[in-house]
């Protein structure tokens, strides 16, 4: 019985040695990283809840597309990390989901792969993220009634809340991602002219149609919609924004929760490899802020200049 109890007293000082050394360590390399908070989201991280179920809804509602065959989670799912798992996404028109999901066959194959990777959406409503898409193509500028700078130009309705709000108007424009091809339907045709406010248009009135279940759904989420006449696409857009700011939202690792204080969270090596990235400019380059967020946009395209010696300049895709 005593030398099990002097065992465990040993075991227990190993361990409280253990752990003092860790911190230590992690103090010795003053590694200066900022945790998040609510204050680092939209809306403090606290979007309305009508429109978090209203947007939970709409997410997985093949509703939003010309052929009602996909989904926005289609290619953002839960099970996929919030991508697809696939190279290049298949867009309307094929079967399946995730790394399963194929391009059709005979007439009801797909036309084309989605041309860019689905990125994943997790944490995108962060205040720091002021521009969308891998080309930057969607961007916080004032000087819009939107808010947003996009393709649309000042066609983009001005009751976008945010822009992961102004992000969601573009996906159910696309022929290849969700809109359908020619004259398969009335949104694919107005897809194919270009003209982005039909298609959105056409979208609304479907979730204005009472057998959709969606007109309480909208009034009890905002408040300058009295009744069916009142929904546009951009409430749409901003409620699918509330649901994925909220339940795509990351920020409990242990590595965040070691950034708010909690030592033991993460291991030795873990410290130690946190500690060489904020010390090697060559691993910090990969990233755009003190938190690590990967580089996008102009970002990328600079860190990628630079490894190969060319010397940088700023650099906008037009795709």
């Amino acid at each position: 019985m005593i030398q099990m109890k002097y065992k465990q007293l040993i075991s227990a000082s190993l361990v409280s040695m253990l752990l003092t050394g860790v911190s230590a360590l992690a103090d010795n390399h003053k590694v200066k990283l900022a945790p998040l908070s609510d204050s680092d989201f939209i809306d403090d991280g606290a979007p309305h809840e009508g429109k978090v179920v209203l947007g939970k809804f709409l997410m997985f509602d093949k509703i939003l597309s010309g052929n009602m065959n996909i989904s926005c989670a289609t290619c953002h799912h839960p099970m996929t990390n919030t991508g697809d798992g696939l190279s290049l996404p298949i867009g309307e028109g094929g079967n399946g989901l995730g790394m399963t999901r194929d391009t059709g066959s005979s007439a009801d194959a797909v036309v084309e792969r989605v041309p860019r990777n689905s990125p994943h959406v997790w944490n995108e409503g962060a205040r720091e993220f002021t521009a969308m898409f891998l080309d930057g193509r969607v961007e916080l500028d004032d000087a819009y009634p939107s808010g947003c700078k996009t393709p649309a130009g000042n066609n983009l309705p001005d009751n976008l809340e945010n822009i992961l709000a102004c992000q969601a108007m573009f996906p159910v424009t696309s022929a290849t991602e969700m809109a359908g091809q020619g004259d398969e339907n009335p949104i694919a045709v107005l897809a194919e002219l270009g003209n982005l406010t039909g298609v959105w248009e056409l979208l609304a009135e479907r979730l204005r149609a009472p057998e959709n279940g969606y007109v309480e759904l909208f009034i009890d989420a905002f408040e300058d919609i009295d009744d069916a006449s009142d929904i546009t696409y951009g409430h749409a857009a901003n409620a699918i924004s509330a649901y994925e700011r909220v339940f795509w939202r990351a920020d409990n690792s242990p590595f965040d929760r070691y950034l708010r204080g909690d030592k033991k969270a993460m291991s030795r090596n873990a410290i130690e490899g946190m500690a060489a990235i904020a010390r090697r400019p060559e691993c910090t380059g990969l990233y755009r802020d003190e938190r690590y967020t990967p580089c996008q946009g102009d970002c990328s395209v600079y860190r990628t200049a630079r490894w190969h010696g060319v010397q940088p300049r700023r650099y906008r895709s037009n795709h």
